[in-house]
């Protein structure tokens, strides 16, 4: 071999050697280095998660580098926290937890760390109404799993009305023939307004509950006039006069006495003036003043019903009542109405018997 040669080779064993003492001075450097602390980790980091607690030495001051120089995977909802003391980082991984909102046909899941009810319906953008209600107390602390529901309540007043019937109030009339009537002023239904307060919880109707009643429209009373008497009487009492005659079954309720006999009639001049001195009109008769006094109110029904000459007063007298041949001589406004009337026998009924006072005019 040529002298030069080998002086090359030398050369190059004597690199490789060189470059393996470095290579191994490095490492034992770095050994020594580590082990006595000439390598300089300027942090040591404590990371609590789920209760336990890590220990990491680094050089790292950034939350996420140092949370993924730690292998820590943070997911959607987690919170983590770092508190730097000097050389020394704290960090705090709280994970979330899964809340369940119902609410508006609606359902939202909500990732959360810490907080009360309240919190989570605000956090799904739900906002109570004032008679609304939830399932949880509102100041409840959240948990894992927790489902929340929200109702929606709501209160709505109605009025609804009903009819309130009428009475009909019957009087008799004594003018008029038994088993006639006559409206004299007509009825009217009255109206009460009941108010009620419904219950909707979700937009389904649940219950009522009445709050209001009150009497909108008063009802009007009918009021008819109903015959009383067997006929219509010839002598008709005034409206003011009604109540003079109660009668029952066409006969008068109260009397003092009875006088059966014929019954005739008569007519006269308009302004004549009868025994007593009343003047002679419709409502006056003449009768036996020993029998039945002048003055005495009467009624004067035919003994066969056909015939009704009604309430009268005794005010005059003739030859036929004093002899006996009629018992009473009833006033007509014509004679053609005398001629109608004729003879009938009657009952004579004695309302109130008279002083036989003349009466002047």
């Amino acid at each position: 071999m040529k002298p030069q040669v080998i002086k090359e080779k030398m050369k190059s064993l004597a690199s490789r050697g060189t470059i393996i003492k470095l290579s191994i001075i490095v490492s034992m450097s770095l050994m020594v280095a580590m082990i006595t602390g000439a390598v300089y980790f300027e942090n040591t980091v404590y990371i609590t998660d789920r209760g336990y607690v890590k220990e990491l030495k680094t050089n790292e001051t950034s939350l996420d580098n140092i949370l993924s120089e730690a292998e820590t995977e943070l997911y959607e909802g987690d919170v983590a926290s770092l508190v730097n003391n000097n050389d020394k980082i704290y960090i705090s991984v709280t994970r979330a937890f899964d809340v369940t909102v119902n609410a508006d046909n609606n359902t939202k899941k909500l990732r959360m760390t810490q907080g009360t009810v309240a919190d989570a319906i605000s956090k799904a953008g739900i906002r109570l109404g004032e008679y609304d209600t939830v399932s949880v107390d509102l100041d409840e602390t959240l948990y894992s799993g927790i489902v929340i529901n929200v109702s929606r309540v709501k209160y709505s007043n109605r009025d609804t009305w009903i009819e309130l019937p009428y009475e009909t109030e019957y009087i008799e009339n004594p003018n008029m023939k038994i088993g006639t009537e006559k409206v004299i002023s007509h009825g009217q239904k009255g109206i009460q307004t009941l108010t009620y307060k419904d219950l909707y919880v979700d937009g389904e109707y649940i219950k009522s509950e009445k709050i209001g009643d009150t009497i909108t429209r008063e009802p009007v009373k009918k009021v008819v006039m109903v015959g009383s008497s067997l006929q219509v009487p010839y002598a008709k009492l005034g409206d003011d006069e009604l109540d003079k005659v109660n009668l029952e079954n066409g006969i008068p309720e109260n009397y003092v006495k009875i006088v059966s006999g014929k019954a005739t009639a008569y007519c006269a001049s308009e302004g004549s003036l009868t025994a007593s001195g009343r003047y002679a009109v419709v409502g006056t008769v003449a009768v036996d003043p020993k029998v039945i006094p002048y003055g005495s109110e009467v009624y004067i029904v035919a003994q066969n019903g056909s015939r009704v000459y009604g309430y009268a007063i005794a005010a005059d007298t003739g030859g036929a009542m004093l002899d006996g041949r009629a018992t009473v001589d009833v006033f007509c406004s014509s004679y053609s109405d005398c001629c109608n009337w004729g003879a009938v026998y009657v009952d004579i009924y004695v309302l109130s018997v008279g002083d036989n006072r003349y009466v002047r005019h």
